[in-house]
């Protein structure tokens, strides 16, 4: 399934950024990148890659910064076509409807990743950022970090669109475990989350990771979901 989105406006943008420093500091960086590996293949007496593959990405994009950004574009397509039909260890998924998501910021530029799982109803899709852990009762907090930061992503789209018509999205970060009981989500009541704690023996700094995780989720009117997945 493709999911094409655009982004709502920025004060700044990635686009304004880049070209910024491809015009005024990469070829300086590779330069000196160059110089470096070749002290460094002297002094160790370790041969490394050749610096022409660097020399040839300056002369690349020196002649025309839309080929750069041409071959950004296709390089970053390819990643997502690697990641679409990719399951990773820290993925536990309910149905295997990952998908590929096309964002698009309002100057035209893409940015192309994946979505773990969706949910799609006549009205509305989830897209559901999953994390996991087999060992323990939950997954790391770079892991949450990471999804937290999807979320971020996710709840400031704009226009969503699947297979060309437009919908309705909502962002869900589903963290499980295959050490938990039950499951909560972050429209459970207090004494329903107090309650979950308790029975999964949750130590007072995981008790308070998760409710700052809900509390994001509430503000930020995304939704979290933690409960016990093989």
């Amino acid at each position: 399934m493709i999911i094409n989105i655009l982004l709502q406006k920025l004060n700044s943008s990635a686009l304004h950024w880049n070209l910024q420093e491809l015009n005024s500091n990469l070829h300086n960086i590779i330069d000196k990148i160059c110089i470096c590996y070749a002290a460094i293949a002297e002094s160790t007496g370790v041969k490394l890659h050749s610096a022409k593959g660097l020399e040839k990405f300056k002369e690349k994009i020196g002649k025309d910064v839309s080929l750069f950004m041409a071959f950004s574009r296709e390089k970053a397509e390819n990643a997502q076509k690697r990641e679409f039909v990719t399951i990773q260890p820290k993925e536990s998924l309910s149905t295997l409807s990952k998908a590929k998501v096309t964002i698009t910021n309002y100057l035209g530029g893409q940015y192309f990743l994946t979505v773990d799982e969706i949910m799609l109803t006549h009205d509305k899709v989830s897209l559901i950022e999953g994390k996991h852990s087999k060992n323990s009762i939950l997954p790391s907090k770079g892991d949450i970090k990471d999804g937290l930061l999807k979320m971020i992503l996710y709840c400031n789209l704009l226009e969503v669109t699947v297979n060309g018509l437009q919908i309705q999205s909502q962002a869900v970060l589903c963290l499980t475990s295959s050490k938990l009981k039950g499951g909560i989500n972050s429209s459970n009541s207090k004494e329903e989350i107090a309650s979950f704690f308790q029975e999964n023996n949750f130590s007072e700094s995981q008790k308070i990771l998760i409710e700052k995780v809900i509390d994001e989720a509430n503000q930020n009117k995304f939704i979290v979901k933690i409960q016990f997945s093989a």
